[in-house]
């Protein structure tokens, strides 16, 4: 059995396993600084009594993609909560903001949005580590689909302290990070990124990024409404990226290219 294959089968179990999982918690968070509520849904791992100040639990902060809600990306927070994480998925959208105009400035409509992304993403972070000490927030993993993974590559590039890695699903506009912040971008097959957003080769081998190209695999299906075998996919590259080296933390390796299900044999 391949590598490959063996890793599919492994995230199309613990798509199966996330289907009873428990529900997460909500929580309402209010930013006074800026008088914003900010909507945080809590995915507590089963063991989350074991996780203490002396023996933290990992935290990964996952942000959604414009348009999308905040817990229609489940198959990652569950299959991360799986993997003893605690996820907190972030909502950046509230009732009363301004929609995008098509007709607009869209460039800077865009870095309007990712911008206050990045704002909501260092507030959860700190109340929540204020909230929930037991867990490892200075070596927090960030998540994130389309214009959520332009925030979290922005915070990781312009404030990267208590942040190890950035996951990003098809970012497009906001620059991965160059520094010492772990990478693994998933890219779609239909889509581009502007340019200077993703390292180059030299990049990539001096700040050991991992840049993955998903076959078949649309911008708009990276979420809980997409195909099983793409969201099977996804899994298996972060799973991967996110597995334990020694010392117990994350290796983050490079995972194998992220096949169709016509190359790898996946029906």
């Amino acid at each position: 059995m391949t590598r490959i294959t063996w890793r599919l089968l492994a995230a199309a179990s613990l798509l199966a396993a996330s289907s009873v999982q428990a529900a997460p918690t909500t929580l309402q968070l209010v930013d006074a600084a800026r008088a914003r509520p900010v909507p945080v849904e809590l995915y507590f791992p089963a063991r989350a009594s074991a996780c203490t100040v002396a023996r933290p639990c990992p935290v990964a902060l996952l942000n959604h993609g414009y348009g999308i809600g905040s817990r229609e990306y489940g198959f990652l927070a569950e299959a991360l909560n799986a993997e003893g994480y605690l996820v907190a998925s972030i909502g950046h959208e509230v009732a009363g903001d301004a929609k995008m105009d098509p007709a607009g400035d869209m460039p800077r409509q865009r870095a309007g949005i990712a911008r206050r992304g990045v704002a909501n993403i260092r507030f959860a972070h700190a109340a929540l580590a204020q909230a929930y000490p037991g867990y490892d927030w200075g070596r927090t993993v960030l998540v994130g689909h389309s214009m959520g993974g332009d925030s979290s590559a922005w915070l990781a590039s312009t404030h990267p302290d208590g942040i190890a890695a950035v996951v990003t699903l098809d970012n497009r506009r906001a620059a991965l990070p160059r520094n010492g912040v772990r990478v693994l971008s998933l890219r779609a097959s239909d889509t581009g990124a502007d340019p200077g957003v993703l390292p180059t080769a030299g990049e990539q081998l001096r700040y050991r990024s991992c840049i993955v190209q998903l076959d078949n695999a649309r911008h708009n299906d990276m979420f809980d409404g997409g195909p099983a075998e793409l969201r099977s996919r996804i899994l298996a590259a972060v799973i991967a990226f996110l597995a334990p080296g020694p010392g117990g933390r994350p290796a983050f390796a490079c995972p194998a290219a992220g096949r169709g299900p016509a190359a790898d044999g996946v029906q």
